[in-house]
């Protein structure tokens, strides 16, 4: 019998919008976007949010780093750690990076902007990794080796990303920003994601927030309730499903709370929490603080 080859997924940042540190973000995390995908001896990387500042002192202590980054989009909160990634310093280290453009900017211009005053001290100059610039077109399938990408368009303002990685016969999907359509379900999302082994999925908000019910509506905002997301992930046939990019307002112990009425019977599904690695194709863990409820 043939062993089954690494393919495992570690979150380094589940917050949306804003980092949000505290003593009340302690157990989830308050870092935003940044994950890590192991395929066998291929690193893969899913935006550049200030969890990837955690990701770059990990990478700095495992030798000279070739690695693919999968932009989902660009705002601010999934770029606001590349200036603070050690291996971008690095002579020897390489970076594929691969973004769609928005409004005709790209991931190349964006960093740009970062790495320039009155934004940030360092210029791109002082950047000693082989960085390599490459424009995708959502609904593009990208074939690394034996990892196949593929990639659909996201209902979010100004356009997102969401990725697929296919490799040795298990599959992953991660798919933030997103916000579920006015019309029903998300054909463009299911369809990326059907049957796959692995599923995070934006799911930011409670149903009242959504509605403005206790404050301001949020439809429009970019970004699914937690009922939508296991709608679509239940449609899409998704055997694991994580939910991920949790609002920076929202507290370990809200978390908790919404995860012991939506999630109690749930083994298939979970709020991620910051630092967690997970085996693609393995079943899910049920948290301890929920399987207490």
């Amino acid at each position: 019998m043939s062993v089954a080859k690494d393919f495992s997924v570690k979150f380094w940042g589940v917050r949306g919008s804003i980092p949000a540190p505290g003593a009340h973000t302690v157990r989830y995390g308050g870092n935003t976007t940044s994950l890590e995908i192991r395929c066998g001896d291929k690193l893969f990387a899913i935006d550049g949010g200030t969890g990837i500042r955690l990701l770059g002192e990990s990478l700095m202590r495992a030798g000279p780093v070739r690695a693919t980054l999968l932009m989902t989009h660009l705002h601010l909160d999934h770029v606001q750690g590349f200036p603070f990634f050690a291996p971008f310093l690095v002579p020897g280290n390489r970076f594929d990076i691969w973004s769609a453009q928005h409004n005709g900017i790209g991931v190349a211009e964006i960093m740009r902007q970062l790495f320039n005053q009155p934004a940030f001290p360092i210029s791109m100059d002082m950047l000693k990794a082989d960085l390599h610039f490459h424009t995708l077109q959502p609904g593009d399938t990208l074939q690394m080796g034996d990892v196949t990408v593929r990639t659909g368009l996201l209902h979010h303002p100004g356009d997102a990303v969401g990725y697929r990685l296919d490799y040795d016969g298990r599959s992953f999907a991660h798919c933030s920003d997103w916000e579920q359509p006015d019309t029903g379900l998300d054909s463009t999302l299911v369809d990326l994601v059907r049957d796959v082994d692995l599923l995070s999925i934006d799911a930011t908000y409670t149903d009242d927030e959504y509605a403005g019910r206790f404050g301001p509506a949020r439809r429009g905002w970019g970004h699914a309730t937690h009922p939508a997301a296991l709608a679509h992930a239940l449609a899409a046939g998704a055997r694991n499903t994580l939910l991920f990019h949790h609002d920076s307002a929202r507290t370990d112990d809200q978390l908790d709370q919404i995860a012991r009425t939506l999630l109690a019977h749930r083994r298939d599904a979970r709020f991620v929490a910051e630092g967690q690695v997970f085996q693609v194709g393995q079943p899910l863990m049920l948290p301890e603080r929920v399987a207490g409820s």
